[in-house]
């Protein structure tokens, strides 16, 4: 069995089909590996030196010892007892639930239909991509006011996407607020998430798409074959803290840690060539099938992605977003990575993102 989904809980929502005895295949020794990672991911974060194969009770030791009277690191403790402590559920792609506190404990509900997200494709076939400008201002690439085919993924909605150029990107995190949908129209589906984008083709994205019929944002990790979702869902508004998504250097799974809590995993076909050059982006964006430009109605306003960092391929530390420069590139027949498209559906007030039909 694959790796699907990952969480970490109190205890299990409702959202099983049924339980039933079954003796369990992944022991004890297969969560605590999994916690182990996110104890080490979390301590990286917050610029701490570890050995990535240490014991949690070595890594809780390294934390107190070296960090903990930091005020920078005041919220480390905390978090750290959070993935500690937390039960871990695990979802293997056939759809079996296991925790790390009673094994197996039955099959989840097959969960509705998904709309397509903006598959926006920014990462280049060919190994020959121009150099781009430092300080690149989000509007530069609209402001020559281009069709919908003139930009990647611009048939499929409107979106402020920010990328950095294919430097060796493996992690990114910021504190999220996810957008207020309003007034959405036939078809419209709002997202917000992060995405890596390697040379070659392969990409990658993770975050959480609003389910219109449910009114409620999912998380989720998107590869080229296909989607895995969290079971956790969210109002309107209602996730406003810590997001990371980050590649495993070792495993190469895709990691989306919301909260500190909920975590969704993904196997990749990435390989050390693809992290070493890759690139990472942020989005918000409503989608829609055969986007023209104007025929988006709703709106997805108040989205932020703030106090941006981001990590290298094998660095342990996070660095802010702003170190490094954006990706901007026209190919002759279209633009790729940093643009608000349309410019006319894009507000920035600071960190926050509001997109609506003016």
């Amino acid at each position: 069995m694959g790796l699907a989904t990952i969480l970490m809980c109190s205890s299990l929502s409702g959202s099983l089909a049924y339980a039933e005895s079954k003796s369990s295949t992944y022991d004890a020794s297969f969560f605590e590996n999994l916690k182990q990672r996110a104890i080490v991911h979390e301590l990286q974060e917050h610029k701490i030196t570890v050995n990535p194969k240490a014991s949690i009770a070595e890594l809780l030791n390294t934390a107190d010892s070296t960090s903990l009277k930091s005020k920078n690191n005041s919220d480390l403790k905390q978090n750290l007892e959070k993935l500690n402590e937390s039960e871990y559920i695990y979802l293997t792609l056939d759809g079996e639930v296991y925790s790390s506190e009673k094994g197996y404990v039955g099959m989840a509900d097959k969960v509705e239909s998904k709309e397509d997200s903006v598959t926006d494709a920014t990462y280049m076939k060919t190994n020959s991509l121009s150099e781009p400008s430092n300080n690149h201002d989000v509007s530069i690439s609209s402001k020559n006011n281009p069709t919908p085919s003139q930009v990647s993924g611009g048939t499929t909605g409107t979106f402020s996407r920010v990328q950095l150029d294919y430097d060796g990107f493996d992690g990114v995190n910021a504190n999220v607020i996810t957008p207020r949908a309003k007034y959405l129209g036939a078809n419209e589906q709002p997202w917000m998430y992060y995405g890596f984008d390697a040379k070659n083709g392969r990409g990658i994205e993770g975050g959480f798409s609003y389910q219109t019929g449910r009114e409620v944002w999912q998380g989720y990790i998107r590869n080229n074959n296909g989607f895995k979702y969290s079971l956790e869902t969210w109002k309107n508004h209602d996730i406003n803290d810590s997001v990371k998504f980050y590649i495993d250097n070792s495993t190469y799974n895709a990691y989306l840690l919301a909260k500190y809590r909920d975590i969704v995993v993904m196997q990749t076909s990435f390989d050390s060539s693809d992290l070493s050059s890759m690139s990472v982006k942020r989005v918000t964006a409503i989608a829609k099938k055969n986007f023209d430009g104007s025929n988006i109605y709703g709106s997805s306003i108040n989205g932020e992605f703030s106090e941006l960092v981001v990590s290298k391929f094998n660095s342990d530390y996070y660095y802010p977003w702003d170190d490094y420069r954006d990706y901007s590139f026209w190919d002759g027949s279209q633009w790729f990575g940093t643009i608000d498209w349309p410019a006319d559906y894009i507000t920035h007030y600071g960190p926050s993102v509001w997109i609506n039909n003016r």
